[in-house]
């Protein structure tokens, strides 16, 4: 383990050869030239595995990049302008930020609260401190932005700076860019609050826990020697607070001046999400908009309105709202009951909370679903499947399928993706074969070509539709066979399992299509894109181009 260098001394970089020397072989580890404090690296890997823990509870393909970025602000000898961490093998290095602080200044002057003053010396002092760190945190995103060999498959965000022994350190984290363009998110990022200030606010869960996340992270380079001890960081703590900032950006869009609504608007929507009514669980819907929004048409107006917060009188107004009207709160106070008629969504001021059952709750924006919350724990609802590779996918499983048949299993699919309790088909080239020998497990039908129509009204019970390529149905509520395999997940419920297990073990052609309650569809077998054999071809050529020049 590196050590911190001794009082006095400011690392490696300040030290004579000969003692660097003796540094690296006592302890037999790399030197650290560009150094900001003894544990940077430990602080940095530290980091790298809490974003891998949080971000994928949001979506198990996020493989975050984080590293360091420090801006000297102490003038000290022998110490360099910016250092990075990792400094050695890294597609940025140090020098690419020694003109960081130059960058700062013209950014910052170009703030519109820069021209705000205050009356009381130490409030000014605050403010001007609080532009520094952010002109600082900016001029590290515009380098990163600009870098020519920055991943361009990568989006960047960095944290406000910390000082940590003369430099100012930032965390930058990079997310997939594919990744977060696949989910929902709003469009603007700050809310005008007078001329010379707008508030910002996150555009999505995602935003809201890349915030609550580098803010937990700045918190953690505060602590003495920060990455002498393992992170303290909880995934799950840093999820629900990115919700609750979610939420009160959302109520804060809505109303600035709800302070007790907008602080505790998660909190009242997962109260009422829990409260039965007469022994039946909560559902209905929300609305979330200011009091005299112009596209409400209030029906029926509360002469004593109650606090959303009050969960028992919320929850059983929210008997009234399971129709065409919605009950109608600015986040604080309970109106009445209103339609919802045109709205323009670039508004962004207008939003629905529908409650889906017990301790189950989703908050949308013009039909989009932002957030899903079950049992107090946020996510993300399944970013939609691939029409089109579905369509190239299921000839490749199913030889002979003609087009007309890819279009009505496509059909199906469309349509079971509908149903609010989850399903699964089972797509099987001998379909009739297998519902004789699950006949026991399931209930057998006179084969049926099915429509969209008529596939909603076999779905409600529980097993799987099972049906050929064709579209032709053999048996409904079918509980599937099979071994275990590597393939399983026990993260996910018994229905996908269940269909992992029998794919796999199954001889014929077959496609499972599961279909979450929570929303989202999966696809057992989910098919590789198929490759060119131009492009097999080329790349062979390539290799045989090396190895030759090489010999």
């Amino acid at each position: 383990m590196q050590k911190s260098p001794k009082k006095g001394l400011q690392g490696p970089a300040a030290l004579s050869p000969n003692v660097r020397y003796v540094l690296k072989r006592r302890h037999m580890a790399y030197t650290i030239d560009h150094f900001m404090w003894g544990y940077q690296s430990h602080f940095r890997i530290n980091q790298k595995s809490a974003c891998e823990r949080i971000f994928q509870l949001l979506d198990k393909r996020f493989a975050p990049q984080v590293f360091l970025v420090g801006i000297l602000v102490e003038q000290q000898e022998n110490r360099f302008p910016a250092c990075v961490d990792p400094e050695q093998d890294f597609w940025a290095v140090s020098s690419d930020f020694d003109k960081a602080l130059h960058v700062a200044d013209g950014i910052r002057n170009g703030y519109k609260e820069s021209a705000l003053m205050h009356s009381h010396p130490l409030t000014q002092k605050l403010h001007d401190d609080t532009l520094v760190r952010r002109s600082i945190r900016d001029a590290v995103e515009q380098i990163i932005g600009s870098h020519p060999a920055r991943p361009s498959g990568l989006i960047y965000f960095a944290s406000d700076p910390t000082k940590v022994e003369g430099y100012m350190v930032s965390i930058v984290l990079g997310l997939q860019k594919a990744i977060l363009e696949e989910h929902p998110s709003l469009s603007s990022s700050y809310v005008p609050v007078h001329e010379y200030r707008d508030m910002p606010v996150p555009t999505s869960l995602i935003d809201a826990t890349i915030k609550s996340y580098l803010d937990k992270a700045s918190g953690e380079l505060r602590l003495p020697d920060p990455g002498c001890r393992t992170s303290e960081m909880n995934a799950d703590e840093i999820l629900r607070d990115g919700a609750s900032r979610m939420m009160m950006g959302l109520a804060y869009r809505v109303d600035q001046g709800c302070i007790e609504g907008w602080r505790g608007l998660l909190g009242s929507c997962t109260s009422i999400a829990r409260t039965y009514y007469e022994g039946t669980e909560g559902s209905g819907t929300i609305v979330l908009a200011k009091q005299d929004h112009p596209s409400l048409k209030k029906a029926i107006v509360f002469q004593n309105p109650p606090r959303l917060s009050s969960t028992r009188a919320a929850r059983k107004l929210l008997e009234l709202a399971k129709h065409e009207l919605t009950l109608h709160t600015d986040s604080e106070t309970l109106f009445g009951l209103v339609d919802i008629g045109k709205y323009d969504p670039a508004a962004e001021d207008l939003f629905t909370i529908r409650f889906l059952g017990h301790h189950h709750w989703e908050v949308c924006h013009n039909s989009q679903i932002l957030m899903r919350v079950q049992y107090g724990q946020p996510s993300l609802p399944k970013p939609p499947y691939d029409e089109k590779k579905l369509r190239k996918d299921l000839p490749r499983i199913f030889a002979g399928m003609t087009d007309r048949q890819v279009e009505r299993i496509v059909g199906l699919i469309r349509q079971a993706e509908r149903e609010p309790h989850g399903t699964m088909l089972i797509i099987n080239s001998v379909a009739k074969e297998e519902a004789t020998r699950l006949a026991t497990e399931g209930t057998r039908i006179t084969s049926k070509t099915l429509s969209p129509e008529l596939l909603s009204n076999l779905t409600p019970i529980d097993g799987a539709v099972l049906l050929n390529p064709k579209g032709t149905c053999y048996a409904i509520g079918v509980i599937l066979d099979g071994m275990a395999t590597e393939f399983g997940n026990a993260a996910r419920g018994a229905r996908y399992n269940s269909a992992i297990r029998y794919v796999c073990s199954n001889n014929s052609p077959t496609l499972a299509v599961i279909v979450s309650e929570d929303g989202g569809v999966d696809f057992f077998p989910d098919l590789k894109p198929r490759i060119k054999r131009r492009e097999i071809d080329e790349a062979i050529e390539r290799l045989q181009h090396f190895m030759t020049a090489s010999s």
